[in-house]
């Protein structure tokens, strides 16, 4: 899985996709990955931030 880039502009870039999914498992978890990222964000831990931005991003493929 290659990384995304920790920005504000990808964070807000992969809310608006989630905001678009459907319902459902898939959509809970993007938004609490995408919330961790936020969080990892305002904490200066751009590698955790990375990660949870990643995952965010794939869980609507995965699911």
């Amino acid at each position: 899985m290659h990384g995304a880039g920790c920005s504000g502009a990808n964070l807000e870039k992969t809310e608006t996709a989630i905001e678009a999914m459907a319902d459902g498992d898939a959509r809970w978890e993007a938004q609490k990955e995408i919330a961790a990222a936020q969080d990892a964000l305002l904490s200066g831990k751009m590698g955790a931030c990375s990660m949870h931005l990643t995952k965010a991003m794939h869980v609507g493929m995965i699911k």
